[in-house]
């Protein structure tokens, strides 16, 4: 699979993100939804580009910029940010530029864990390169919409 046929699949199955889940959980019914943004701009996809992003990265956020995945609510009450936030183009390049360690390039935020992000020159080594930040950032793992 490719991101782009995730994606669209995704867009398929949620209505474009105007369909909500229920999802049995501890406490009760949660209630999910995914929110879909437009394609990233030319301009920024280049500087990514030059990032030496992975190309599954920049054609994801072709599809669409950024992702709000599981966004939830319970009882009528939205429980904050999603529980996992792909960040947009802009974003990416901003969380990098305010970043201290210039070999991590922040990708998401999972709510309750803390940011990913790319570990650039494992990634260029072809090593595996996602880590968490912290106290296992020498930790690494490989995921890909190819397998």
């Amino acid at each position: 699979m490719t991101a782009e046929s995730i994606i669209s699949m995704l867009k398929e199955i949620s209505d474009n993100g105007n369909k909500k889940y229920p999802v049995t959980d501890f406490g009760g019914v949660f209630i999910f939804r995914i929110t879909f943004f437009d394609k990233i701009p030319n301009d920024v996809a280049n500087k990514l580009i030059d990032l030496n992003l992975p190309d599954e990265v920049i054609e994801l956020l072709s599809c669409t910029n950024g992702l709000n995945l599981f966004e939830d609510e319970f009882q009528g009450m939205e429980l904050g940010d999603p529980v996992c936030k792909i960040y947009s183009g802009q974003e990416i390049l901003n969380r990098y530029q305010e970043s201290i360690d210039k070999d991590l390039i922040p990708i998401l935020l999972f709510r309750d864990y803390g940011e990913m992000c790319i570990n650039i020159r494992h990634y260029k080594q072809e090593k595996d390169y996602l880590t968490y930040p912290g106290m296992e950032m020498d930790k690494c793992f490989k995921c890909t919409f190819l397998k």
